[in-house]
């Protein structure tokens, strides 16, 4: 298909002006759709909106728990050099 339309537009000359009046046409309407457009109006796409919210709450739950509970994570300089021990 392109081949003919090569050989097309250099046999005829108002084929030539025709495609190249097409293409900048079609160029110049198109923009790219908005977020809402694509994701908010299709129905389908709301589980997936869910999953990956619930996925990020628990990450943050999980990464804080850790930060804030688990003895070999040390974030105060004042914790950094001690040696972990589990016994007593």
């Amino acid at each position: 298909m392109n081949a003919l339309t090569r050989t097309t537009t250099s046999a005829l000359p108002r084929a030539a002006a025709r495609a190249r009046s097409q293409s900048t046409a079609i160029l110049g309407k198109f923009q790219e759709p908005s977020f809402s457009k694509v994701w908010l109006q299709d129905a389908g796409t709301y589980p997936i909106m869910v999953v990956i919210a619930g996925a990020s709450v628990g990450w943050m739950a999980f990464l804080s728990y850790k930060c804030m509970y688990c003895p070999s994570v040390r974030i105060t300089s004042k914790t950094r050099g001690q040696i972990i021990r589990t016994w007593k």
